[in-house]
Order: C-alpha cells, then sequence, then structure tokens
C-alpha cells in the first residue's frame, strides 16, 4: 500500500478529493502531508506502486496547468 507525500500541504485536501473520485481507490489521510492509498483488485504491490505512480503524475500535470507547482511521491 502506497504511502503519498505532497510537497504543499495546503493542496492535500485537493489531491484526496480527487483521488476518492474514483471507486477503486481508498484514500486516508495520516499526517498533514501524507496519505495512505490503497487500490481495490486484484493488483500486486508492483502493479499497485505503478498504477498510483500514473495517477499522481496526471494529477500533479493537472495543477501545474493552474499554476501549482507541486510535487507528490511515493514514500516507503
Amino acid at each position: 500500500m502506497p504511502h503519498i507525500r505532497i510537497s504543499d500541504p495546503n493542496l492535500l485536501q485537493q489531491l484526496v478529493n480527487d483521488l476518492s473520485q474514483e471507486t477503486a481507490l481508498v484514500v486516508t489521510q495520516v499526517d498533514e502531508d501524507r496519505l495512505l492509498v490503497q487500490i481495490l483488485g486484484s493488483y500486486s504491490s508492483d502493479g499497485m506502486r505503478l498504477a498510483t505512480f500514473l495517477r499522481l503524475r496526471a494529477w500533479e500535470a493537472a495543477q501545474r496547468t493552474q499554476g501549482n507547482e507541486v510535487f507528490v511521491e511515493i514514500v516507503d
């Protein structure tokens, strides 16, 4: 289960809201700048990590088009 850290905690709730729109994702805030993301289904841990990575890159790209320079990383 990937843990996610965001560079701008002010955007954390927006990230939670965006990720939570997908019914296959369970998102839990674990700290002021960290989330736990679980993908429902039969993913291996590597598959879950890759799927999460791709979703996060898409979210970052969308934020940059709005002028938000934010970085999100998967942490162990």
